[in-house]
């Protein structure tokens, strides 16, 4: 790799910038940490040197210590080294004769926000080295420094393991945090297929925004699945046979994620099915109600109208209604609607309308 000593001439300290994480396992088999940056060019020279540099900050951009530091201390392409300070929209890989770069997300669940929270780590793998790029401090990192201060043997002994093990840390935290969006997809369908909800529109504004997560998680999930199949292509030529084993598993574990996830999904939109069943169900039973309300209201009028129509008749002040002069008119009228309004009630009722 050809290293430029201008950055390190330029320094006017011989320490790394802050937010850089350095750890180096030399040729003769001593762990360093107090590297100077002065030192950096010699170890990245030697071939059997490992080198872990975990950078946690992005301030400053391209133009900044940490852009200084990939590009003329490692030598990165400046296409990589935009892209770790500037988000990608999806996990990829990239291969140059040097070196990997490979994007991957880190994955965590805000409790307060009740949303998942998606970190990037960029990560540059060659001959010698491991270098990730992340915008803030992520605890999967820091387990990977600890193995390699305990010297794991599987950790130290290739950068293709120590890549595997920033994939593993990754990776590994996506399972608790899907469990606990079961949990929550779980209380969501509790919810919706209560008999007696208590507030819908909540449990449905939950209910979508639970799912657009996970849309969102399904589409990082599934290229970085794709990312580990490239990198176990032959044709890659990075990745050990002897560690092909490994990135296996990782594979297997996002496959468990993608298919967990796309389970949660039917889960949620068969709720959501079912609740609108019920729902055209109440729906159809409260309509029904008042439409029986609505024909006894209207069997109630219907009995009363030719009622109504003949006392208003006989309501009327006229002084010559022969009806009025008749001794028994009275009593015939009424027993007329008496019968009338009873037997109106009678053909109702055998009509099933009261």
């Amino acid at each position: 790799m050809l290293v430029k000593w201008a950055f390190v001439e330029d320094m006017r300290t011989k320490n790394l910038p802050e937010n850089v994480d350095l750890v180096v396992l030399d040729g003769s088999g001593v762990l360093r940490t107090d590297l100077g940056l002065e030192e950096l060019p010699y170890h990245l020279s030697d071939p059997d040197a490992l080198i872990w540099c975990d950078i946690a900050s992005t301030e400053g951009g391209q133009s900044g210590p940490y852009g200084r530091l990939l590009r003329e201390v490692f030598g990165f392409d400046e296409l990589t080294i935009e892209d770790c300070f500037t988000r990608s929209h999806l996990p990829k890989v990239d291969i140059y004769d040097e070196y990997l770069f490979v994007a991957l997300f880190s994955f965590h669940l805000s409790e307060k926000r009740r949303r998942v929270e998606t970190v990037e780590v960029d990560m540059y793998v060659g001959n010698n080295y491991v270098v990730c790029v992340h915008h803030r401090p992520l605890r999967e990192l820091d387990r990977v420094r600890r193995r390699l201060l305990s010297r794991n043997e599987f950790v130290t002994s290739s950068p293709a393991n120590v890549a595997h093990t920033v994939f593993d840390a990754v990776v590994d935290e996506y399972l608790p945090i899907m469990n606990r969006l079961s949990a929550m997809v779980d209380g969501i369908e509790d919810r919706l297929l209560d008999e007696n909800p208590g507030n819908d529109a909540a449990v449905l504004d939950s209910l979508f925004h639970l799912k657009h997560e996970l849309t969102a998680l399904r589409r990082l999930a599934v290229p970085l699945r794709e990312v580990v199949n490239v990198l176990l292509r032959p044709t890659t030529r990075r990745i050990p046979e002897e560690s092909a084993a490994y990135y296996d598993d990782v594979r297997d574990h996002l496959i468990r994620v993608v298919d967990m996830i796309d389970t949660m999904r039917d889960y949620l939109m068969d709720s959501l099915d079912i609740y609108t069943t019920q729902q055209t169900r109440r729906n159809a039973e409260q309509t029904q109600r008042v439409n029986q309300s609505v024909a006894r209201l209207t069997a109630v009028s219907t009995i009363f109208l030719p009622l109504t129509f003949i006392t208003g008749i006989y309501g009327m002040n006229f002084e010559h209604m022969p009806e009025l002069s008749t001794q028994y008119g009275y009593f015939v009228v009424l027993g007329v609607l008496v019968v009338l309004g009873l037997s109106m009630l009678v053909y109702l009722r055998n009509k099933n309308i009261i």
